[in-house]
């Protein structure tokens, strides 16, 4: 399975490296003596670390009660996204609880903690002191597990590149959760009443995420549309033009659907929306607005906005969560048709989509809306192209009656030439075979959108949905370890 990173938010930690007063009362370790001069050094090292992938709040290494008051303290005023707690040897309950007592509400990781991946012939009792983390992180996960305190458990040695890669997938799940609470979802114009599985509970989003659900009226967008500036119309179509899109389609279609490109992003910006679920299948949106609107604004990808079709609210906070964790912007499909012999899925969607994912090998094209350019009042302007080559992870995301749920697959996006017309699209080859990938998602009981992110990083995302409260399962491939 992949071990790939997440490359977008960076995460703000407080970082709590604790260790025994008890054992400077006692005189095994003087505050000027060689153990505590190591610890220094390892906790020196550990930042070092750290800070390849996210921010630090770091006071130094805590000693007593006093102490991790004070670096609790300096904690709390630097609004971090979550806490790290470190046992660099054995501690006492009494050093942590202190600066717990001070956070309870930030999120928290406890790093069973190794300063080196292996033991000498022959341990010198001070040394056998400094790799005693563990004993204190197994005691302190009783006490925390019976105080009720929830926290994710890390383990490994220093430079264990897997254990540093999963502490950054957390916390970029803990800098996400923090960013969740401002995320608004604007809802384009209501539930899509032929597709059950994308509803959701607006209330129980909001109490587990913070994400708040924003109807939009048609007729808010259809004004907005019918009010774009004739420069702005302009303005648009020549940057179109000059940035190598080939236009098929006359010059009333590509007017209007520029026209809705800006009045997304207008109503968008208005809204203050991280994402928009249009509910494109409704009489009601055809009628209003004459076409679906399709037309890439790379306005709305530059502020951050996804967008899912079909009123699917779930998909666009998976595509907003991804996007603010991988800082790729999710391209939204479906499975069409399967090549069992090739063990390939040919996987896209109708609407819109943002042609930053396009394989730069082929031009991209503004075509009419195949679905409906024989019944609305234009033929519509759909941006289409086909999706770059590569690795790829790919995520289903529905709301499973408690929580959103993830379903995360890895594979290949295959190269080669466009393999259908009509609709934006990839031939995607999962790593575990076709028949399984199906028979997973639909034991666990998916909805039909898939979304896809560059990269094999499945494990990062599992790591990501345990920050974030995500219930999430992965397609196993043959030999994974994982099962």
């Amino acid at each position: 399975m992949g071990d790939g990173e997440l490359k977008g938010i960076r995460p703000r930690l407080g970082v709590l490296a604790v260790t025994s007063g008890w054992f400077r009362d006692v005189g095994l370790q003087s505050a000027e003596g060689d153990t505590s001069a190591a610890v220094s050094r390892t906790a020196d090292r550990l930042i070092e670390r750290i800070e390849r992938f996210a921010d630090t709040v770091f006071g130094g290494v805590v000693y007593s009660p006093a102490e991790a008051q004070k670096a609790a303290r300096a904690i709390r005023e630097a609004e971090v996204d979550g806490l790290l707690l470190v046992p660099l040897m054995w501690c006492e309950d009494a050093i942590p609880r202190a600066a717990l007592a001070l956070l309870a509400d930030l999120p928290l990781m406890l790093w069973t903690f190794s300063p080196e991946p292996r033991l000498p012939d022959f341990i010198p009792f001070q040394r056998m002191l400094r790799g005693s983390g563990p004993v204190a992180s197994l005691q302190l996960s009783g006490m925390l597990r019976r105080e009720g305190r929830a926290y994710r458990s890390v383990v490994g040695h220093l430079d264990d590149p897997e254990v540093l890669a999963e502490i950054h997938a957390l916390a970029a799940g803990m800098a996400v959760r923090r960013r969740l609470g401002s995320l608004r979802i604007g809802l384009l114009p209501f539930p899509c009443s032929q597709m059950s599985t994308t509803y959701v509970d607006e209330f129980g989003l909001r109490a587990g995420y913070g994400i708040e659900l924003r109807p939009i009226e048609l007729e808010r967008v259809r004004k907005a549309a019918a009010e774009s500036d004739p420069a702005a119309v302009e303005s648009f179509r020549a940057a179109m033009l000059k940035g190598g899109a080939r236009v098929e389609v006359d010059e009333r279609n590509l007017a209007e659907g520029i026209r809705y490109a800006l009045a997304m992003r207008r109503v968008t910006e208005e809204e203050r929306l991280g994402a928009l679920a249009v509910n494109d299948v409704i009489e009601e949106t055809h009628a209003s607005f004459g076409l679906r609107p399709c037309l890439w604004n790379p306005a709305l990808s530059d502020a951050g906005c996804v967008v899912a079709m079909e009123a699917d609210v779930a998909a666009a906070a998976g595509m907003a969560i991804l996007r603010l964790a991988t800082g790729a912007s999710p391209f939204y499909t479906e499975p069409f048709s399967t090549d069992y012999e090739a063990n390939a899925i040919l996987m896209g969607h109708a609407g819109y989509h943002d042609a930053a994912n396009a394989d730069p090998a082929a031009k991209l094209r503004v075509v009419s809306d195949v679905e409906y350019e024989n019944s609305d009042r234009f033929t519509g302007a759909v941006t289409l192209f086909k999706y770059r080559p590569g690795p790829v992870t790919t995520v289903n995301s529905v709301w499973n009656g408690r929580a959103l749920k993830w379903v995360i697959a890895e594979g290949e996006s295959l190269p080669g030439p466009a393999k259908m017309d009509g609709n934006s699209h990839l031939l995607f080859r999962p790593d575990a075979r076709v028949k399984d990938f199906f028979a997973h998602a639909v034991e666990d009981g998916v909805s039909q959108h898939w979304l896809f992110v560059p990269g094999r990083i499945s494990r990062r995302l599992e790591s990501l949905c345990g920050a974030l409260a995500i219930e999430a399962s992965v397609v196993r491939t043959a030999g994974d370890p994982r099962g």
